[in-house]
């Protein structure tokens, strides 16, 4: 079957969604192997999503999944407007969760390159730093 116009673009955005899934079961299973427990998946609420978020001790972090053909691609990827989308839903999210009131949180990045381990970059945004 060959594909045309709109359908293939569909048809690409289908794939995109599903390396999305993969990439972040991936990064779970990841973060779950060294030692954090993954305390929500695709996290949503009105401001924006966290992909994943998982506490190890008294540390929460909120997770931005990328998977892209190489690490600089997938870091260039992540923009500031995502950031403070992601920001913002981690405000809601630890308002809503009183039990974690006691943690500390950052804002990570969980890299996912064919063939390569996953790789993870801690505090990639701090607000403070960014101002918002």
């Amino acid at each position: 079957m060959i594909l045309t116009g709109k359908r293939k673009q569909q048809n690409k955005k289908i794939q995109a969604y599903w390396r999305g899934i993969r990439a972040e079961i991936i990064a779970g299973l990841y973060l779950t192997l060294t030692g954090w427990r993954v305390l929500a998946w695709r996290w949503k609420c009105p401001l924006g999503e966290i992909d994943l978020v998982a506490k190890k001790g008294k540390i929460i972090t909120f997770i931005e999944v990328k998977a892209r053909q190489n690490e600089q691609s997938a870091l260039d990827s992540i923009t500031a407007h995502q950031w403070r989308r992601i920001s913002n839903a981690a405000d809601i999210f630890m308002s809503q969760q009183r039990q974690y009131a006691d943690c500390s949180w950052r804002f990570d990045a969980i890299i996912i390159v064919p063939r390569q381990w996953p790789k993870r970059f801690k505090n990639m945004w701090d607000d403070e730093v960014h101002g918002f």
